[in-house]
C-alpha cells in the first residue's frame, strides 16, 4: 500500500479525475516530449461526455500554455476504461502517439509504458492483513500509521486540515451562483447563518455539518482548490465531519490522528476497489468518503479497531449501487447536496458501530470494497459519469 500523502492532495475542483487527471497527463506530455511542435489531445468516454462541465478542456488548455496544440472530444468511440486520453505529438519531424488514463483521484496511468511501481509504504494488501498486524504488535491504527510513515506524517497531516478548513471558510463566506449553465445558487452561506448562535442540539449539529459539506462542495464546483478526499467531487465529506469534531471539542491530535486513520481507508479503497466515479459510479467517491468519515469519528472517539473498521464498513455497504449522473456534466446537482448526504452516513455509520457487538458484524470491510467495485462495473455505462443516464437526463426531458 502505497502513502497516505498519495490520496490526500491539493488542487482545483471540479472533479479529480476530469481536471486533476487531464492536467498531470499534459504535464507528463510536456515534459516526456519537450520539443513538441504540436500536440493534438483527445477526451473519450466520461472525459468527453462531460468534460465541458468538469472544465477538462479549461485545464487542458491552461496547462499547455503557449505550446501549440488542439483539444477533440470524440463522443462515440468507446474505450477499454471510460477516462481515456490520447496524444498525437509531432517532433523532430516525426508524430508519436500516447495513450494515457485518469484512474481517478488525480491518478494517471500510462499505457504501453512499463508501470512505474510505486514505493509501498505499507507492507499489506487488505485491511485483515492490518488488523493481525496491529493485533500480533498490540498497537493501534495510528501507532502502525506511525510506524511505516513516519512522526513527519503528522506535518502533511496539517497541511491537508488547514486546507480543509479554508475551503469551509471561503465556501461559507461566499454567495451567488456557481458557474455555468445550471445557474445553481450557492447555499452553504444561508444554511450556515440560519443555525441559531450557541445552539447544541442534534438539528443545529446536522446543520453545521450540511453547511460545512455544502461550502467545500459549492468552492470544488466553482474551481477552488479542495482536498482530494478521496476526489474532488466527495471533497466536502471529510471536511464537514473535521469541522464538525473539532466544534464538539475533540482535540487538534485526535482530529489529526482521525485523518491518518481515514486515509488509510481510502488508500485501502484505491488499492482493492476504485475511486473513480467513471469506473464504479458514485459510491466510488461518496461511498468511499463516507467511509472515511465513518472510520475518522470512530478514531477521533477512541473506538477500538473492530468499531473502526465497522463504521467503514457500515457507511459503504449502504452506499452500495449509487450511480454518478450529474446533470449537464457539471459537479454540482447531485453532487454538493451528496456531499452533505455521505457526511451524514459517516455519522449514522459510526454511530450504529457503537451500538452493535463489535464481534458479530458477518461483512468486511475488505468484502464490501470488493463488492463496491463488482458492483461498479455492473452499472450500465450511462450510469458512470457519462451524463447520459438518471438525473442527468431525465432532468432535461421533464416529467
Amino acid at each position: 500500500m502505497v502513502t497516505i500523502k498519495k490520496l490526500y492532495k491539493i488542487g482545483p475542483g471540479p472533479s479529480s479525475s476530469h481536471t486533476m487527471g487531464p492536467k498531470n497527463a499534459v504535464e507528463y506530455i510536456l515534459n516526456k516530449y519537450p520539443s513538441a511542435k504540436n500536440i493534438k489531445m483527445t477526451f473519450f468516454g466520461s472525459l468527453a461526455l462531460t468534460g465541458k462541465g468538469h472544465l477538462s478542456d479549461y485545464i487542458a488548455d491552461k496547462t499547455f500554455g503557449d505550446v501549440k496544440h488542439t483539444i477533440e472530444f470524440d463522443y462515440t468511440t468507446r474505450k477499454k476504461h471510460p477516462n481515456t486520453m490520447t496524444f498525437d505529438i509531432e517532433q523532430d519531424d516525426k508524430v508519436y502517439h500516447e495513450t494515457i488514463i485518469s484512474v481517478g483521484g488525480g491518478f494517471i496511468k500510462i499505457v504501453g509504458e512499463k508501470k512505474l511501481v510505486e514505493k509501498d509504504v505499507y507492507p499489506f494488501k487488505k485491511f485483515k492483513d492490518i488488523k493481525a498486524y496491529c493485533a500480533e504488535n498490540n498497537c493501534s491504527l495510528v501507532d502502525m500509521i506511525k510506524t511505516f510513515e513516519g512522526e513527519d506524517i503528522y506535518e502533511y497531516a496539517e497541511i491537508i486540515y488547514k486546507q480543509m478548513m479554508k475551503s469551509i471558510e471561503n465556501g461559507l463566506s461566499t454567495d451567488g451562483v456557481l458557474p455555468g449553465k445550471l445557474k445553481v445558487k450557492r447555499k452553504a452561506k444561508d444554511i450556515f447563518n440560519g443555525i441559531e448562535k450557541d445552539a447544541n442540539d442534534l438539528e443545529s449539529q446536522r446543520k453545521r455539518i450540511f453547511a460545512y459539506a455544502f461550502a467545500v462542495a459549492e468552492e470544488n464546483a466553482s474551481g477552488g482548490d479542495v482536498v482530494t478526499a478521496p476526489t474532488c467531487g466527495s471533497a466536502g465529506v471529510l471536511p464537514a465531519l473535521v469541522k464538525f469534531a473539532e466544534d464538539e471539542g475533540y482535540s487538534h491530535q485526535k482530529i489529526l490522528d482521525g485523518l491518518l486513520v481515514a486515509g488509510l481507508i481510502g488508500v485501502l479503497v484505491k488499492q482493492n476497489g476504485s475511486i473513480s466515479g467513471a469506473e464504479a459510479g458514485c459510491q466510488a467517491e461518496i461511498g468511499t468518503a463516507s467511509s472515511m468519515g465513518g472510520a475518522f469519528l470512530s478514531e477521533v472517539d477512541s473506538l477500538c479497531i473492530e468499531r473502526i473498521e465497522r463504521s467503514a464498513e457500515i457507511a459503504m455497504e449502504h452506499s452500495l449501487g449509487m450511480t454518478c449522473d450529474p446533470i449537464g456534466g457539471y459537479v454540482q446537482i447531485p453532487c454538493i447536496e451528496r456531499c452533505a448526504m455521505g457526511a451524514m452516513r459517516a455519522l449514522e455509520s459510526y454511530t450504529l458501530s457503537k451500538l452493535l457487538d463489535n464481534t458479530s458484524s458477518k461483512i468486511s470491510l475488505d468484502t464490501v470494497i470488493c463488492t463496491m467495485l463488482k458492483t461498479g462495473k455492473d452499472l450500465t455505462y450511462k450510469y458512470r459519469e457519462t451524463a447520459e443516464g438518471g438525473l442527468a437526463k431525465t432532468y432535461f426531458e421533464g416529467e
